[in-house]
């Protein structure tokens, strides 16, 4: 597929995908929508890529759904419908796929750009990095927001961000959870990559594991977690790369793990 909105770049196991069209803050449409969700997919189905990193052309990450589309929809509820369900679905692939993914949040991230970096895996901010959900700004109900924002700044927090819509910026983001860490911008993707390449070297089937169980732990009770836990546990022994990890534990030795 040839895309026109977003970029895709394959380096050594990592696919670093990035949101291409500044003109408009890489604002969200069903044409990005729908080239972000193929290119995550054809990650997910790549087995040479084990891990995907989000990133944004110009100064900003993602700035949401294009608002001057709505504002020109000559039927703006349902076209509404459909813009939330154009990015709701590489939004349900980035939380469900089991290749880690990570935002590296350039600039700003507004609304359901916010909400793209919600969903991923691990967030890493630019100094120069702005989040606001920014729905209530634009009289709209919130997405991706009521579902992740909660779960990494709680509730009462995530309340006051939406109910608000209130700019904070990277070193409030990380105090909140919101990002791991906050760097500098000209060291953002640098240290993303270097990142990257650890989980890359990493067990791929035992990380997707553990990110499947994470998501469990979000809806499971702990009856139910455990077994899905012990499940794992069981079937991982069955693997290549556990036999390495215990064997080059046991010689005192780093482990080379094969993704097998």
């Amino acid at each position: 597929m040839t895309y026109k909105t977003i970029l895709v770049e394959n380096d050594g196991g990592k696919t670093i995908i990035k949101l291409n069209t500044p003109d408009n803050m890489n604002a969200l449409d069903k044409t990005m929508s729908d080239e972000l969700d193929d290119a995550l997919l054809q990650a997910q189905e790549d087995e040479t890529v084990k891990v995907v990193i989000i990133t944004g052309e110009g100064k900003a990450f993602c700035a949401g759904g294009n608002v001057k589309a709505m504002a020109d929809a000559p039927d703006a509820e349902a076209y509404l419908e459909q813009l939330s369900g154009w990015i709701h679905k590489p939004v349900h692939r980035i939380y469900t796929m089991e290749k880690v993914v990570i935002a590296a949040v350039n600039g700003h991230a507004i609304g359901a750009g916010c909400g793209i970096a919600m969903a991923c895996d691990l967030r890493y901010g630019s100094k120069k990095a702005k989040f606001n959900m920014g729905f209530m700004k634009i009289g709209l109900a919130p997405g991706c927001g009521t579902y992740f924002l909660p779960k990494l700044v709680g509730k009462a927090k995530a309340a006051e961000l939406i109910y608000l819509s209130e700019t904070i910026d990277a070193d409030t983001a990380e105090k909140l959870g919101l990002v791991n860490h906050v760097l500098e911008p000209e060291k953002l993707m640098e240290e993303v990559m270097n990142i990257a390449e650890i989980i890359r070297k990493g067990p791929t089937l035992a990380i997707g594991r553990a990110k499947t169980l994470l998501r469990l732990s979000d809806s499971s009770r702990l009856e139910e977690h455990l077994a899905a836990e012990r499940h794992m546990i069981s079937i991982s022994g069955a693997t290549a790369d556990f036999r390495e990890g215990v064997t080059a534990f046991t010689e005192k030795r780093e482990p080379k793990f094969v993704g097998k």
